[in-house]
This record gives C-alpha cells, structure tokens and sequence, in this order.
C-alpha cells in the first residue's frame, strides 16, 4: 500500500521510498490514432501528443541508462490495491500513469554526473525520439546535474521529418522556450563535439530486437508505427544530428536573427 498526496492540483503516489507524480492518460494524436478514439472523445484533443502514458513510458525505456531521465510506469507495472486505483481515478480520472519524482534522484543514481555530457546524451535522446519540448520548464537540476521528465511532446509523426523538427524547435525557441538540443548546439565547442560522438555510438547501437522488445513492454497503442519510427530515426540518426547541429550554431542562428531582424534568445 502506498500514500497518496494531493497539493496544489499535483497528485503523487508514495511506496516503497519511490515518490510517482500520477498523470491523466490522455489518448495520443488523434492524426494518427483517429480509429482508435472513440468518436465522443475526439473533441478538443489537440493534433499532438501529450500526457500519454505508454508513449512516455517508450522514452523513458530508450533513455534508461543512456540518458538522465525519470522512469515512467503504468498503472498496470505497480501493485495497487482496489482502495487506491478508486483515490486514484477519483482525482485523477480512469485512466492514469506514473511519472517518478526527480528528487529520488542523486549524482549517484543516474548515468551522467556532468551537467554537459547529461545534455549531450539528452540532445541525442530528443532528437531520435523528437522531443522539442526539453528545455528548462521540463528538467530538474540536481547538485548541479539535470534531470528530464515529461516526454510527452515525442514522437509527434509530424515531426518525424527532419526539417519539421527543426521549425519546431526554432518556433519554439522564439517562443522563450528554448529547447536543450539548442541549447547545446548554440554552445558548441570541441569538447561537446566529443560529447556528442559519443552519445551518437551510444544511442545508434539500439538494434532492431531492443525495439520490438521496448515497443512491446511500453504497451503503446499500434506498435508497428513506434517501431518503424524509431528503426529509421536510428539509422539516420548521425545525418540528423549533423543537419540539426548545423541548424542551431550559433553563427547560424544570428545569421538567421540578422535577416529577419528578430531577437536571438540565449
């Protein structure tokens, strides 16, 4: 049995000396999953994804061990009792996942215990899953080390072309929501150049069968969409990075700010 909380509309579940923030599972993009919503539910679900447990809980997996990010569960992974999944529905809803709270984390815990190479090894993460949204609103800094939660944002089929990805993140950018993968190219230096090569062998050496199996224990809804996105980011994975690399130099983008005459952000 674990301890429910509920303060300031955030609702977390407490066991085993493991601290869950519980989210509403929200079904994924209706663009892709149209057939799979039903018709009364479709109404104001935006043309993304987001809050969806089985799609953050695919990151989360990717990411374990190669990256610093929260572990991610369903309902289904943990042991409730019947008097807590009727707490939970009641102030949550029906449906609902786990996000693990960044402050069960420590430098001793996690893969990268330097702030740079954590970013780096996250950059590549984001960029194989497209995940713009990664900037400071959804990492935690701890002892000087970041920690990323909230994957929701990933995936999105229309970010799956490169050049989509990359007005994402500059839309967002200009926005004041400045993306980590920008963050870091804008920064570039030998020493992340280093960093990012070894990322890149980190994340390229994912295989076909780690796919299936990681696609398949996520639970996400039609599996062979998610295992076909994420083979050929993988395999494109270096000429990806290469594109968005030269995209987010700085040099690049004061050129960019320089001709449009906006405001370069950071």
């Amino acid at each position: 049995m674990g301890t429910i909380e509920v303060e300031n509309g955030l609702v977390k579940y407490i066991a085993k000396e493991s601290t869950y923030y519980v989210k509403q599972n929200f079904a994924p993009s209706v663009q892709v999953f149209r057939a799979e919503v039903p018709a009364r539910q479709q109404k104001g679900i935006p043309e993304t994804f987001f809050s969806n447990g089985p799609v953050e809980k695919l990151v989360s997996l990717i990411g374990a061990g190669r990256a610093n990010v929260v572990s991610v569960k369903l309902a289904s992974d943990l042991d409730l009792a019947l008097s807590e999944h009727e707490s939970l529905t009641n102030a949550v809803g029906p449906d609902y996942y786990f996000s693990r709270s960044t402050g069960d984390y420590s430098k001793d815990n996690l893969p990268h215990a330097d702030a740079e190479i954590a970013s780096g090894f996250q950059s590549v993460l984001d960029i194989l899953v497209r995940n713009w949204d990664d900037g400071e609103r959804n990492m935690h800094v701890i002892d000087g080390i970041p920690v990323w939660f909230d994957f929701g944002a990933s995936l999105d089929p229309r970010c799956q072309n490169v050049y989509r990805f990359i007005l994402k993140l500059e839309e967002a950018r200009n926005m004041g929501r400045v993306s980590t993968i920008v963050d870091f190219f804008l920064g570039y230096t030998r020493r992340r150049s280093q960093i990012l090569k070894n990322a890149l062998s980190t994340f390229k050496s994912i295989g076909i069968p780690e796919i299936r199996t990681l696609v398949k224990v996520s639970q996400v809804a039609i599996p062979g969409y998610f295992a076909e996105y994420l083979a050929r980011n993988v395999s494109y994975l270096d000429e990806d990075i290469d594109i968005i690399r030269t995209a987010f130099l700085k040099a690049n983008v004061e050129g960019r700010q320089a001709y449009t005459g906006s405001r370069l952000v950071r």
